[in-house]
């Protein structure tokens, strides 16, 4: 087995280096699909989640993947593509967590 370090050099947040999906990715992920009209749903989004679009804690996001999935078919899909990355770090920080454990 690799023995890699932790966290690798120059790692500044999460396992490996990556870091964790926030609201700052969910909004950038509806301006590559919405452009001009980006900040419209992103504040629709943010009053149906009473969330200021400042909060770090990964609540925040869930609340927001949560109602982007419950949208429109196209910020659906951003929405769950959101949830999935969300699951593979946490799946990663986990089992880089348990390797770590065992190192």
């Amino acid at each position: 087995m690799i023995d890699l370090p932790h966290p690798p050099p120059g790692a500044t947040s999460g396992p490996y280096g990556l870091p964790r999906p926030d609201l700052d990715e969910a909004h950038l992920a509806l301006a590559e699909i919405y452009a001009e009209i980006t900040d419209r749903i992103w504040n629709q989004l943010l009053v149906e989640t009473h969330l200021s679009g400042r909060e770090t804690d990964p609540d925040a996001l869930d609340r927001v993947i949560e109602a982007m999935k419950a949208s429109d078919p196209i910020t659906a899909l951003c929405g769950r593509s959101l949830a999935i990355r969300v699951a593979a770090f946490d799946a990663i920080a986990a089992d880089r967590e348990l390797v770590g454990s065992h190192s």
